[in-house]
């Protein structure tokens, strides 16, 4: 069963109450950081499924805090709309994803004491939660979400053997350098290596002619870095980089006969709409041309599937839901039928990570830490595989590559 601080149960399936419930509770323990005597939690189901168990297992207390933005210091009770409590959105979604998932391992004999705390996305407040030993006694914590209050989290506390689980950044480890931090979402140097990794696996580098187009802004020239660094240690120098700012002139630098790999590191709408748009029609003159973007491409739904899939795109993500997969409509059902709403990405999320670690807290105790490294995991979004870095903690190193197949998105295989 799971013991958490107060009732979060939706009762109407709509965020909107269940943020006014967590703001009467939340609010009531914002400045001791304390919570009331846990309330137990069962539904219908989980009744019957202990009802079976006789006799019934010897149960273990697992306690986890979980570090969420759901800013509510500054939503009015009284006068507060939709709009108000809009920016909670990913807050509620990840803590409810997040309940389905232990709710789906008590039936092993155990317990969870779960503990729900809102960042409210002030410092002061992350500086307080780092330093109350109501959130440091836990054996796991979850969160915060965003870098700054990741990092200053980090800064106040001390976790001793306890892990802080940053769920959601996909910040560089190094900018926190925290030994006891778990990174689950991929960096941007992770998604330059994966696509150089799968041209350096895939192609011959005598018969292709690799293209990036880099248009040195920060965070593309991020990307391009990993990409080019990683392709030529991969190969040792093997595959010739064409390094363009621009698609300006762009079949001058292609090769008519050979596989043209593009590679084009901006997320940017406005400069990536014309270059796909040149790319196609040099496609429709018979150029051979095979399309790598920025993994942020995932969530741009103004790209032509028509274009995308005559150019061969491939977009590298940490984030996929396989719809048609058993399991997915399995949650999805679930979801459905706790909250009577459609789960977003971050219900999925909150899910594939209370089912990890708290498998991981229920098969090893506090020993889990010694774990994570050996124990993979294929969830409903991503796959968790960690490593462990001496200085900046254990990363994640899965990532899903993907295709425009049948005009959708589809893993390659």
């Amino acid at each position: 069963m799971i013991l958490v601080p107060n009732r979060l149960r939706l009762l109407s399936g709509n965020n909107f109450v269940i943020l006014l419930s967590l703001l009467i509770f939340l609010s009531a323990c914002s400045k001791k950081i304390t919570a009331p005597k846990p309330v137990e939690i069962t539904s219908p189901v989980e009744r019957e499924k202990q009802k079976e168990i006789v006799p019934l297992k010897k149960q273990t207390n697992h306690s986890i805090a979980l570090l969420l933005p759901f800013e509510l210091n500054s939503i009015n009770l009284k006068t507060a709309g939709r709009k108000d409590v809009a920016k909670a959105d990913l807050a509620i979604d990840f803590y409810q994803g997040f309940k389905l998932a232990l709710d789906s391992l008590i039936i092993n004999g155990h317990q969870f004491n779960l503990q729900v705390f809102d960042t409210q996305s002030q410092e002061t407040r992350v500086v307080n939660l780092a330093m109350a030993n109501s959130v440091r006694s836990n054996d796991l914590i979850i969160g915060p979400v965003f870098p700054d209050a990741i990092k200053t989290f980090a800064d106040f506390s001390e976790l001793g053997q306890t892990l802080q689980i940053s769920p959601l950044a996909a910040s560089m480890p190094a900018e926190f350098n925290n030994p006891g931090l778990v990174t689950v979402n991929n960096t941007i140097n992770q998604h330059g290596q994966k696509i150089a990794e799968f041209i350096h696996l895939n192609y011959t580098p005598e018969l292709v002619n690799v293209l990036l187009i880099n248009t040195q802004k920060t965070e593309d020239a991020k990307f391009s870095s990993f990409f080019k660094s990683s392709l030529t240690k991969m190969s040792g120098g093997k595959f010739r980089i064409i390094e363009r700012p621009t698609a300006i002139a762009i079949e001058s630098y292609l090769h008519p006969s050979k596989i043209n790999l593009v590679i084009i590191s901006s997320a940017d709408r406005l400069f990536l709409l014309p270059v796909i748009d040149k790319l196609y029609k040099l496609v429709n003159q018979r150029y051979k041309i095979e399309l790598f973007g920025h993994p942020s491409w995932i969530k741009a739904s103004y790209l032509s599937q028509e274009k995308m899939q005559a150019l061969k795109s491939r977009i590298s993500t940490s984030y996929f839901v396989n719809y048609k997969a058993q399991n997915v409509k399995n949650f999805i059902a679930r979801y459905r039928d706790e909250y009577n709403i459609e789960p977003s990405e971050y219900s999925f999320k909150g899910f594939d990570i209370g089912y990890y670690f708290g498998g991981l807290l229920e098969k090893y105790g506090k020993d889990y830490a010694d774990h994570l490294e050996d124990n993979n995991y294929q969830g409903l979004h991503t796959v968790f595989k960690f490593s462990k870095d001496p200085k900046f903690g254990y990363i994640n190193n899965e990532l899903i590559l993907l295709r425009y197949t049948n005009f959708e998105l589809q893993p390659v295989k």
